[in-house]
């Protein structure tokens, strides 16, 4: 037991873990990937895996007492890539360097959605960040466009529920529509 689960009683490591195990379903609805869609590739599922998780993020941020929810859940996250590239063959030695890198990425992300999200941010720019984060080769971008408004819905509602509900998959718009 970590010293945070000892001083919460355990529940905030549970509840990062519920987050977490959802987010990583959302991000992995066969309905985001594929030919006109994301990418089904290790880069293509990380930065949908990355999107998802930006999205519980920023809803966390946007309630001071959930802080510490948000610092536990990013914990899992980023064991969670860890492990995924020591899986995918990565030598130990490599790890800690690719684990920076993810790092970087994942918080110029996290701060890119974020502002796109804005509501004085251009009308384009999520889907422009998306394209460019998703598709930096410049591959067929068209999906870039549902893509974001079905972020936009999906940041609307959890927006409208508490910040528990997020661990309930229902409250997951993302990718259903299409």
């Amino acid at each position: 037991m970590s010293m945070l689960d000892w001083l919460t009683g355990g529940g905030l490591t549970a509840q990062a873990q519920a987050l977490y195990e959802t987010i990583v379903a959302v991000g992995r609805r066969p309905q985001l990937f594929g030919q006109g869609r994301a990418p089904d590739s290790f880069n293509g599922r990380f930065e949908v895996l990355t999107l998802v998780a930006s999205l519980a993020l920023i809803r966390l941020q946007a309630e001071p007492d959930q802080k510490r929810l948000a610092a536990a859940f990013t914990d899992i996250l980023f064991r969670g890539f860890d492990s995924g590239f020591r899986e995918a063959g990565t030598g130990d030695l490599s790890v800690p360097r690719k684990m920076k890198q993810v790092a970087q990425e994942f918080y110029g992300r996290l701060n890119a959605y974020a502002g796109a999200l804005q509501p004085e941010a251009p009308a384009n720019a999520l889907a422009e960040a998306l394209a460019r984060n998703i598709w930096p080769d410049g591959a067929d971008r068209a999906f870039s466009t549902p893509l974001a408004a079905s972020v936009r819905a999906t940041a609307a509602a959890l927006a409208a529920q508490p910040a528990a509900g997020m661990s309930v998959i229902e409250s997951w718009p993302l990718g259903r529509e299409f």
